[in-house]
């Protein structure tokens, strides 16, 4: 069994000029923050095709740049509703009409070039010091799968190119799944004992079968609101459900996970929730996809 750790920090650095983008990768690379990983963007236009699938947790990004430059693409986040990314300038725009406009679109900081790398760190650290409290902390639980980064994968895989975002929902309940649920459960190979469950709330379900069969939005929230996901709806669910057994994190002496059986469940399945409560090898997410609405899923292993 793998040991649970935490999402490592996100920065996206923009900026035209590879000098600085290596300049600033190196204050952070160094800094012993954690782990971290780090994305590059020439300009706005660039970085805004990005975001969807990078989530920065952090943005530190130029002023003038070629295509949208980088007030732009902090006014255009916060239009298309990323208020929770963090954005900080490192810039040789020094005019003060300029910088207000900034901080009033929700800039937490603007560094000048040339800039001193502790001054940076120090900006750095300050916007980002909720993540590195949690960094900090004890691992959680183990989880029931693989990686987030591999379920993302999948999620991506139904949803084509719709934006998603995928949200860590740790110790959520199954009163927080809407009912009905897509419960599945998963056997390994020359077992009869069942090796993990899953689940879908209904949201989840009209989400990802919705996703899957390339629906409009309307069709999908009125499914989501009568709690009712349409039979190609859950055609793509169970699909999705037998998919996930390849992420499913597995013991030595049983290599290979299948899906047994997943059925639309109208009552909360007792095992599941005793088991979330046990709190061992779970993996719990909300789905959040723009015009769709947000769903929940959850694994656990038994």
């Amino acid at each position: 069994m793998q040991t649970a750790t935490h999402a490592p920090l996100r920065v996206l650095i923009v900026d035209d000029s590879r000098a600085i983008q290596a300049i600033i990768q190196r204050v952070l690379q160094t800094a012993g923050l954690g782990p971290l990983l780090i994305e590059l963007a020439m300009d706005g236009e660039q970085a805004l095709r990005l975001v969807s699938a990078f989530e920065p947790d952090l943005v530190i990004s130029d002023w003038h740049m070629p295509k949208i430059g980088g007030l732009e693409l902090l006014q255009t986040l916060r239009q298309i509703g990323r208020h929770e990314i963090k954005v900080g300038f490192v810039t040789t725009e020094t005019a003060t009409r300029h910088l207000d406009q900034a901080r009033s679109n929700g800039a937490l900081f603007v560094i000048n070039k040339p800039f001193k790398d502790e001054d940076l760190l120090r900006e750095v650290k300050s916007a980002l010091a909720p993540r590195l409290a949690e960094l900090q902390a004890p691992p959680g639980p183990a989880p029931a799968l693989v990686s987030v980064e591999a379920l993302s994968g999948l999620i991506k895989s139904f949803l084509h190119d719709i934006p998603f975002r995928l949200i860590a929902a740790p110790g959520q309940q199954m009163s927080d799944l809407k009912l009905p649920h897509n419960l599945a459960m998963y056997v390994a190979a020359g077992h009869k004992t069942p090796h993990a469950l899953g689940v879908l709330d209904v949201n989840c379900c009209c989400i990802l079968g919705g996703g899957g069969a390339q629906m409009q939005p309307a069709p999908v929230r009125a499914a989501m609101q009568v709690g009712a996901p349409t039979a190609e709806m859950m055609k793509f669910a169970d699909q999705f459900m037998h998919s996930a057994a390849g992420l499913l994190v597995k013991s030595k002496d049983s290599p290979e996970v299948g899906l047994k059986v997943a059925n639309l469940m109208s009552k909360p399945f007792e095992k599941m929730g005793t088991l979330m409560a046990r709190g061992h090898g779970r993996s719990d997410y909300r789905l959040s996809v723009p015009g769709y609405g947000e769903g929940r899923l959850a694994f656990v292993l038994i």
